[in-house]
């Protein structure tokens, strides 16, 4: 809580790392949420993800491609890999 005795705001941000990263960059903003809480208030934030979410435009293909294998995951407050303290990873399997 750290002393605080007034309201505050924060923006959580939303990073994925693209599981074919072939040029693409190692994260990318994909959801930013802004919460308000109250002194020793917490909350709970939400992302949902789609398909246009996990694709990348692929060149060679001329069109969207949705890879398959891991995804990393960063949730924190700025792009900035030390502001990304919540992260964790998904993989997507063929459909």
């Amino acid at each position: 809580m750290n002393g605080r005795r007034a309201a505050g705001s924060e923006v959580a941000q939303l990073y994925l790392g693209d599981a074919a990263a072939a040029g693409e960059p190692p994260r990318q903003l994909k959801g930013f949420q802004r919460v308000t809480l109250n002194p020793g208030q917490s909350t709970k934030v939400t992302f949902n993800l789609n398909r246009q979410d996990l694709a990348y435009w692929n060149t060679a293909a001329n069109n969207w491609v949705v890879p398959e294998g891991r995804f990393q995951v960063y949730v924190g407050d700025s792009s900035a890999l030390a502001n990304l303290p919540l992260h964790g990873s998904f993989i997507r399997i063929k459909s």
